[in-house]
């Protein structure tokens, strides 16, 4: 299979998998009463019509060119809906079984609970800074593409960035889990002890975790994954600036208690993989 086929296969993917997700949301947003899930839903349901009109456009035509734009609203206004499956229709978490896998995979104890010795409020500002990055570390280059989305290289990054989104969301439906500090708050006390930046992190994530996205850990492998693009593309002053916040960021899911180490092996793997094919991707379309 050619990766221009590949891509296009990935979308009708994408767009499928939305679907269930929108379709289930809404369920669950109008059983729970929730409007701000409900407003989620209407959103997100436009954005997707939206999507699968430029999804099924000849690859040619002018409007498919929007196809990685429109994946990326379409993602992210739907991706709130997680919290009313979450609420509706899981009845169980994988919780247990990810800290027991990390446990056994880090002698005894998991990757997050190593570090809770670590903890020191200039620490927790300081990887609660990075951690808070990675919404402008996904955003600002999802916004640059799109202004240049007639352009090869933006068709390369939103078809890397979609795989990354297709494979997570994926996950967080089989393996639907909240995270060390939901699961088990009594070995993970939560907020870390810090300062302003740690408490509007707290908040941040508090309007906006929905309780079965852990695994695999997309904070992880998205910023990895934009790191990659951008060395791997020739910029490397952006890379090397985008280095120590994508450090500071992996850590941060691990010292903050929102993820368990398998979590973040399993988002960095992802981009390993997606960023192989990215770099074939951009070879056939050279060719």
């Amino acid at each position: 299979m050619t990766m221009t086929r590949l891509e296009r296969w990935v979308g009708y993917a994408f767009v499928a998998e939305l679907l269930l997700i929108l379709v289930l949301g809404s369920i669950g947003a109008w059983q729970l009463g929730d409007r701000t899930l409900q407003v989620s839903s209407v959103l997100g349901g436009i954005a997707w019509c939206a999507l699968i009109f430029v999804t099924l456009a000849p690859p040619a035509s002018s409007r498919s060119s929007w196809k990685g734009t429109l994946q990326f609203v379409a993602c992210w206004l739907i991706f709130p809906l997680f919290k009313a499956i979450r609420d509706v229709f899981i009845t169980h978490t994988a919780d247990a079984a990810l800290l027991a896998l990390d446990r056994h995979l880090w002698g005894g104890l998991s990757l997050p609970e190593h570090l809770l010795g670590w903890e020191r409020p200039w620490l927790s500002e300081l990887l609660s800074g990075g951690y808070f990055l990675f919404y402008f570390v996904v955003l600002l280059p999802a916004i640059a593409f799109s202004v240049r989305h007639r352009s090869r290289e933006a068709a390369t990054f939103f078809f890397g960035l979609t795989s990354m989104y297709l494979v997570g969301f994926a996950g967080y439906m089989l393996v639907p889990a909240g995270g060390p500090y939901i699961a088990f708050p009594e070995t993970f006390p939560y907020p870390v002890h810090g300062g302003a930046m740690t408490a509007l992190l707290a908040g941040v994530v508090k309007a906006g975790i929905t309780g079965m996205d852990v695994f695999p850990s997309l904070h992880s492998g998205i910023g990895v994954y934009v790191l990659g693009f951008f060395a791997l593309g020739g910029y490397r002053r952006i890379a090397l600036l985008l280095a120590p916040i994508i450090l500071a960021l992996v850590v941060a899911t691990l010292y903050l208690r929102y993820h368990y180490g398998i979590d973040v092996l399993c988002g960095i793997a992802l981009a390993t993989v997606v960023l192989t094919l990215v770099q074939r991707y951009c070879k056939e379309g050279q060719a």
